[in-house]
């Protein structure tokens, strides 16, 4: 390590600041009778994760501040350069179960919370985190009219208890404080914001999928003592490994759907297959445990006749994929039964 320059910035992998190689480094001064400017522009490397960084580094005249040496009593100076890590420093990782949530749109608003937080748009973070408890109300027990409305039908149908409610006011009033009377929260205040806004997202939506997740992995009673709990599968993994007469029935509605058109690209995502035109048409979850194939669709529930067993309105339900629109596929006469839902969800895509 030796003629190495190192210098202490923070590390986005080890959350703190640690010693970094400087890999590269460009320079430049600027000045003129009254006023100068200096930059650095480096390229890091943390010593321990080996994570790589751009800094950019800036000090100006009108940053430094002349003084006497209390000790010397010569004229002396000193001034804080300006700092700025790309990619940003991310002092709030968001949570891994982000990527399951069911609903893109929740995803989006997610995603761009995260993105705030990198430039501290505390102000934004909070808008958005007052938007995720609307796009959850809209998501369990629909559009109730306006926010209040929406929060009372949450206790009202069992989504939250009261004492849930009451975790939750203060966070609905930061939204209201921060929208309206220019209050900006601290970084520890917006982790709380977001530490009860996540916690209820992840117990409403992503929680009761895990759940049934779980139930497909459980082995069965009397398979034996050396069953053991599976780990969770990805959808690929459960197709290889599913039962020969549910795989066939895979193959078969995979057929269907792939011969809707030659745009068609299938993508496996964890929990389920998507098929895609423009955008996803159809989304495919496979549960060898139950024998069944669950199917969503861009159709409108309003506008079909629901089947019980066949078809089910998911519009307020938590689930994998995109679709309003659930079916049940249990036997090649469902896939058959469900064609023209399947083409009309791929025509509107």
């Amino acid at each position: 390590m030796t003629g190495e320059n190192i210098e202490r910035f923070f590390c986005n992998c080890c959350k703190q600041k640690t010693k970094h190689f400087v890999r590269g480094e460009f320079s430049k001064h600027d000045q003129n009778e009254v006023f100068w400017d200096k930059q650095r522009m480096l390229i890091i490397e943390c010593c321990g994760c080996e994570n790589l960084a751009l800094v950019k580094l800036t000090l100006s005249s009108d940053d430094v501040i002349d003084f006497d040496d209390p000790i010397t009593g010569e004229p002396d100076s000193e001034g804080k350069w300006d700092e700025v890590i790309y990619p940003p420093v991310t002092y709030r990782a968001a949570p891994p179960w982000f990527e399951d949530l069911p609903d893109p749109t929740l995803r989006e608003i997610s995603q761009e919370i995260y993105k705030s937080l990198q430039t501290e748009s505390h102000y934004l973070a909070t808008f958005g985190s007052r938007t995720l408890i609307d796009r959850l109300i809209v998501l369990t027990v629909g559009d109730k009219g306006n926010f209040a409305k929406g929060m009372a039908a949450l206790r009202d149908e069992g989504k939250i208890s009261q004492h849930e409610r009451d975790i939750l006011e203060p966070v609905v009033q930061a939204g209201h404080a921060a929208a309206h009377r220019g209050w900006a929260p601290t970084k520890e205040q917006l982790a709380i914001i977001l530490d009860t806004v996540e916690g209820l997202i992840h117990r409403l939506l992503v929680l009761p999928k895990l759940a049934e997740e779980l139930e497909e992995a459980v082995p069965a009673r009397g398979a034996g003592k050396e069953a053991k709990l599976d780990n969770l599968k990805t959808v690929k993994q459960k197709i290889d490994m599913a039962p020969k007469k549910l795989r066939t029935l895979y193959n078969l509605l995979n057929s269907r759907l792939a011969s809707l058109g030659d745009d068609i690209r299938i993508a496996y995502q964890k929990h389920y297959v998507a098929f895609r035109r423009n955008r996803n048409f159809a989304s495919v979850q496979v549960y060898n445990r139950k024998g069944v194939l669950r199917l969503y669709l861009n159709v409108d529930p309003e506008k079909i006749v629901l089947q019980p067993g066949f078809t089910r309105d998911v519009r307020q339900i938590g689930h994998y994929g995109s679709g309003g629109l659930e079916v049940t596929i249990s036997s090649e006469n469902d896939i058959a039964k469900a064609a023209d839902l399947m083409a009309a969800s791929y025509a509107g895509s």
